[in-house]
């Protein structure tokens, strides 16, 4: 079996990345920083619009990047997020089937391997997750959860 946990560091670095999945929103603060704008043009208080364009800028500028997933030709990597040093690199001919647990507290895209490994990461974004899983391995979702 070619998946394995690796550090950071031992990663290939061959392939061109495809997709990522990101933490940051990014279209949130873009969207914000849109409306703070349009508030200078419409009959608002200038006062919200100041404060919103400032609040976007710092978020966007200043909040860090973490990198949840990335998608390639013939792998996918999973970052762990307490972890920062390690990884898990799954090659997507050895995932039987993945599914998307969603609960009250926490989301879990959870994808389990030939080997009988579930290698599990918490999610935020059910569309976002699906839609990049359903791009490189749709045959393998499981639907019965």
């Amino acid at each position: 079996m070619k998946s394995k946990e690796l550090k950071t560091y031992n990663l290939p670095v061959d392939n061109p990345l495809i997709a990522q999945i990101d933490a940051k929103p990014n279209f949130l603060f873009v969207i914000l920083i849109c409306l703070a704008l349009a508030s200078f043009v419409v009959d608002i208080p200038n006062i919200y619009g100041v404060i919103t364009l400032t609040f976007s800028l710092i978020a966007l500028i200043y909040m860090p990047r973490v990198v949840l997933m990335e998608f390639y030709n013939e792998y996918l990597i999973m970052y762990n997020k307490a972890d920062k040093d390690n990884c898990v690199l799954i090659y997507y001919d050895e995932i039987t089937s993945w599914y998307y647990s969603w609960g009250a507290n926490r989301d879990y895209l959870c994808i389990e391997l030939v080997n009988g490994n579930e290698e599990r990461i918490e999610a935020f974004s059910k569309t976002l997750f699906e839609s990049n899983m359903n791009r490189f391995v749709k045959d393998k979702r499981r639907k019965n959860n």
